[in-house]
């Protein structure tokens, strides 16, 4: 072949430029083998890096909004809970802790719409069952501070122990009204597990409103019940999993510890402590006639069932 006839040939088909990522100047065609290697020819000690298996997410849009939902209704439970032990009496009190569960429920209505919108009523209505206990033991620890505040009336140990009494022989038919001694003996030290074991340790955490928000959040969307369907208990694991994430993104951005998130967590378990003790506790009400709301009642029946 005549060598001259292929010089024309590549004058009118001179190669592509090749531009580096560095630079704007074109790289030399003659050295361009030598700058960008094939990646056919690249060593094996230098593989191309994976994409992460697990990516944290940074958007902490449900956890934060639904904080921010639940400060705007605080005047409504700051209402909804003016009153003391001795003002009230214990079906009274399960009908506003069940009217606080649903307040809660309005708040994730708006904020996964789509996800509520298909929900069937019986697991919705075993959801807020299954919430109430915890959220009862929870949200004493949240509500803390508030609480010390509303019952500080009672300076000593006498005052304290008359609440109780008037509390709990105001939950019983007058024909099956315990002493006040057998009312401390049973009760007391079922109360003072709670404070002890599950409202004090969790009030040190000292949690801001969005972790605590992620907790009720967890606590709500648990999917390892028998009393919801197959759907339901996969859409909460979809939840929690949403939620968890938004919780350890919201913790870096925060600049927290990383054990933060292990503790934060880990209240998890505290939270179910108390929801024993609590059905422990609906057993003895029910043993000595204190009047339950029927949503106690079917849980009790659920447990045993």
């Amino acid at each position: 072949m005549d060598p001259e006839k292929v010089q024309v040939k590549r004058e009118k088909h001179p190669p592509r430029k090749k531009v580096s990522q560095q630079s704007d100047l074109p790289l030399d065609p003659g050295k361009s083998t030598q700058l960008v290697p094939s990646t056919s020819s690249s060593p094996p000690s230098l593989p191309i890096s994976p994409l992460p298996l697990q990516i944290i997410s940074r958007n902490c849009s449900t956890i934060s909004q639904t904080a921010f939902n639940w400060e705007s209704i605080q005047p409504k439970r700051f209402l909804l809970f003016d009153k003391t032990l001795d003002q009230t009496n214990y079906y009274e009190l399960s009908c506003l802790m069940r009217e606080d569960c649903r307040m809660i429920w309005k708040i994730v209505e708006g904020l996964l719409p789509s996800v509520t919108y298909n929900l069937r009523y019986l697991d919705k209505e075993a959801m807020l069952r299954n919430f109430l206990p915890k959220w009862s033991v929870l949200t004493a620890a949240i509500d803390m501070e508030l609480n010390i505040r509303r019952y500080s009336k009672f300076e000593g140990l006498e005052d304290i122990q008359r609440m109780l009494v008037e509390f709990y022989q105001y939950s019983m038919p007058y024909e099956y009204r315990m002493t006040p001694e057998a009312i401390l003996k049973t009760f007391g030290p079922l109360l003072a597990y709670y404070g002890e074991h599950v409202i004090l340790p969790i009030h040190a955490k000292n949690f801001d409103k969005a972790e605590y928000m992620a907790l009720t959040l967890l606590i709500l969307f648990d999917g390892a019940y028998t009393n919801i369907s197959v759907e339901c208990s996969e859409m909460c694991r979809n939840i929690r999993n949403l939620v968890f994430r938004e919780l350890k993104g919201y913790q870096i951005d925060k600049n927290y510890e990383e054990t933060q998130f292990i503790d934060t967590v880990d209240t998890l378990s505290i939270v179910e402590k108390g929801e024993r003790k609590f059905h422990e506790e609906l057993l003895v009400c029910e043993m000595h006639h204190v009047h339950l709301h029927d949503d106690y009642r079917m849980l009790m029946n659920e447990l045993n069932g």
